[in-house]
């Protein structure tokens, strides 16, 4: 079993780049898995986790929250676009819940029509895409 190459790109970052057996992304028909060799495709991605396997299919090595956008999957190469994209394993639980909690705060204290809404719940949902796993 060969492997193949995996970049996952943000604005801000270039979040990952390293070689794989397996990755697995949260496309928006479901759960698209990636072996090498994949038929080219270009798929919408929905909230949710990018799973990367070193070695093997079935094992997590490496898990990235990422926000909506878009993977290329192309000769052996697998390219995750994301508006945002975090390695679970750097995420401090404890400073997101405290960021979950002020969010939530202000929310609260915001009024129906209030513009700032939508950032909230953008920022709501970014914090407990972090904390779920």
């Amino acid at each position: 079993m060969g492997a193949m190459h995996i970049r996952i790109v943000c604005p801000e970052h270039n979040a990952y780049e390293a070689e794989a057996a397996f990755v697995s992304v949260p496309a928006s028909d479901g759960e698209l898995g990636v072996l090498p060799r994949h038929a080219s495709e270009i798929a919408t991605i929905v909230p949710g986790y990018v799973r990367v396997a070193d070695q093997a299919m079935g094992e997590s090595d490496h898990v990235f929250a990422v926000t909506s956008g878009y993977v290329q999957i192309a000769d052996d190469e697998v390219v995750v676009l994301a508006a945002r994209a975090e390695d679970l394993a750097d995420v401090n639980a404890d400073e997101v819940r405290e960021k979950l909690a002020g969010f939530e705060e202000q929310l609260g204290n915001l009024s129906e029509d209030d513009a700032r809404r939508a950032y909230l719940y953008n920022e709501i949902a970014w914090c407990r895409l972090l904390l779920a796993e």
